[in-house]
């Protein structure tokens, strides 16, 4: 027996046939797996949504001519007319479409999410297989897409327990645009029961994907029995590819006071004898003494926000780490100028003020300022009705360093032969999130992709990573000739800014460990390496250029792996991915 393993997107294509003639149905794609984010045991299907954009007509066209009407001739020429439905499970790889499977049925959940879609009469089309005359026959096809989204039994696949009664059917009768397909039922007095383990489908209609998915859910959500198993991702990865309020209104000054309150105590824990005054203040005041000891200080500021982050963090309810998005972000733009810092201001403006969402987010960054050794000075907090959608928020930040003059980098010395390390990121820190939003949309964030130990929404939760104390021992010295921190336009426009005229840099692809967040992203959004690289930081985080003399000295100094992950070259300031 020879078995290759193939890479790529699963389709299943279902073609009517009279022994002769072959009529395609609509490309479909099953969800075998019995949990969200395609984990867990293998099913029967969980859902089925159709058409599928991973295989269009032309794809069609090239899965009948190479691999079903080789399969029809050739069982004609053995003396078997196949006549009906040949069902053709499809691996679509890089290579070409690659045949998995035939199945001789016209079942499973995909013919429940066709069956919606053919205009024509069934029984003629039936007909025109049995009779030979196939090829007289237009078959229409509505111009819609299907989601069928199927209700399993508690135990399914392994040991599906039986008995249970269902109830809401008649709500899902009534339900527009759906269809309800029972299989695992049972009628029992007046009462329907489950009878098997895949015990019915609901099939929406809509104009594309997400209208038909909506018209699924709504509906199935009144199907109710003990124990059922319903997926709410069908459709998920189709989402991906074509990506493309809580509070009333009105200014409430007694719930900002109280915001005050519960942050107070974080807030001044950052403070040191340096800071005049407190918390309340019209302005921040901070004695500069300790800059006395400088030969020719240096203020080094950074302002900045976390983009659409925060609309991760109103979906998940969890506001602390946006507090360390933050702080870290502006730490580590300052901090490649060789800049330690002194103090931080925050800006928090919602729709509406809630005391604990205001508290949580200034408490993570006030965390965050004590493990940077950084002043929380001072803030404010804004409430704007009509300008933020009830419940969304935003947060920024500017954060003000200082260094000796004679110490700034990055250094003059950078020349083509130096090397290029990377320390690793913790996710995304907090770019590209308004296209990584898109690509997971159709994803429960509670929900951990096979193989993770996290949820997704976890993972693109973690915080932006702070590299100042593991660069602490390392700046002290003189290895280091220049960071780079990569945040939005990755490499591409963010290594350039510390190169001197006349220097470019190559960066090895595969160089570092990939972290399993891009993995995903990589793979289900279809994206080239290009973009991706263009939008996120790929797994890192802070770029340090030394001397190849100096490595091991840098290594030595970092209580970390480190990575070479390229060079400086000649050139104009460009970056070559390789």
């Amino acid at each position: 027996v020879l078995e290759e393993r193939l890479f790529g997107e699963e389709v299943s294509l279902l073609v009517f046939t009279d022994g002769i003639t072959i009529c395609p149905m609509p490309p479909a794609r099953d969800h075998k797996c019995i949990g969200e984010g395609d984990t867990g045991a293998n099913t029967g299907g969980m859902g089925v949504y159709a058409p599928t954009a991973a295989c269009p007509s032309d794809m069609v066209d090239r899965i009948v001519q190479e691999i079903i009407q080789p399969a029809i001739d050739g069982l004609r020429a053995m003396g078997i007319a196949y006549v009906g439905v040949l069902y053709a499970g499809i691996m679509l790889t890089a290579q070409g479409p690659k045949l998995i499977e035939f199945n001789c049925r016209f079942g499973d959940p995909e013919a429940q999410a066709l069956l919606p879609l053919l205009q024509s009469e069934l029984k003629s089309v039936l007909l025109a297989c049995v009779n030979g005359t196939l090829s007289e026959l237009e078959i229409r096809w509505s111009a819609k897409t299907s989601c069928a989204v199927v209700a399993a039994a508690p135990g399914y696949p392994s040991h599906p327990i039986l008995g249970g009664v269902i109830s809401g059917l008649e709500s899902v009768a009534k339900s527009d645009n759906v269809q309800m397909f029972h299989a695992g039922t049972e009628k029992a007095g007046n009462e329907i029961r489950v009878n098997g383990g895949r015990v019915m489908c609901v099939t929406g209609l809509g104009e594309d994907l997400s209208s038909a998915r909506q018209s699924a859910y709504a509906a199935i959500k009144h199907v109710n029995f003990e124990g059922q198993q319903i997926r709410r991702d069908i459709g998920w990865r189709e989402l991906a590819r074509t990506t493309g309020g809580y509070a009333n209104s009105g200014v409430d000054i007694d719930e900002g006071n109280r915001a005050v309150d519960l942050m107070k105590k974080k807030v001044e824990a950052t403070h040191t004898s340096d800071v005049l005054g407190g918390l309340g203040s019209f302005g921040g005041a901070l004695s500069v003494r300790s800059l006395m000891t400088m030969d020719d200080p240096v203020l080094v500021a950074s302002t900045d926000g976390v983009g659409t982050k925060v609309m991760l963090a109103t979906d998940l309810g969890r506001f602390d780490t946006i507090g360390h998005d933050i702080v870290n972000h502006c730490v580590n733009d300052v901090l490649v100028q060789r800049a330690r810092p002194l103090f931080f201001l925050d800006y928090v403006a919602s729709s509406s003020i809630s005391a604990e969402m205001v508290a949580s987010i200034v408490g993570g960054m006030a965390d965050a300022c004590a493990a940077n050794k950084c002043v929380l000075l001072g803030g404010e907090t804004a409430e704007m009705p009509g300008v933020y959608s009830p419940g969304h928020f935003d947060v920024a930040g500017t954060l003000v360093g200082v260094v000796d003059r004679a110490r700034l980098l990055p250094s003059k010395t950078i020349e083509p032969g130096d090397l290029m390390v990377g320390l690793l990121a913790s996710g995304l820190h907090t770019n590209g999130y308004s296209l990584v939003r898109r690509i997971f949309a159709g994803l429960p964030l509670d929900v951990a992709p096979q193989g993770w130990t996290c949820t997704l929404g976890d993972a693109l939760l973690a915080s932006h990573r702070s590299y100042l104390n593991v660069l602490d021992l390392a700046l002290k010295g003189d290895v280091i000739k220049g960071l780079a921190h990569i945040t939005g336009g990755g490499f591409e426009e963010n290594i350039p800014r510390v190169l001197p005229p006349g220097c470019s840099a190559k960066v090895d692809l595969g160089s570092w460990p990939m972290i399993p967040i891009f993995e995903l992203i990589r793979d289900v959004s279809g994206l080239p390496d290009r973009e991706l690289y263009r939008t996120f930081n790929m797994g890192i985080g802070m770029v340090i250029i030394v001397k190849p003399s100096d490595l091991e000295e840098l290594r030595s100094q970092i209580e970390e792996p480190i990575w070479v992950i390229g060079e400086v070259t000649s050139g104009n300031r460009e970056v070559d991915l390789a």
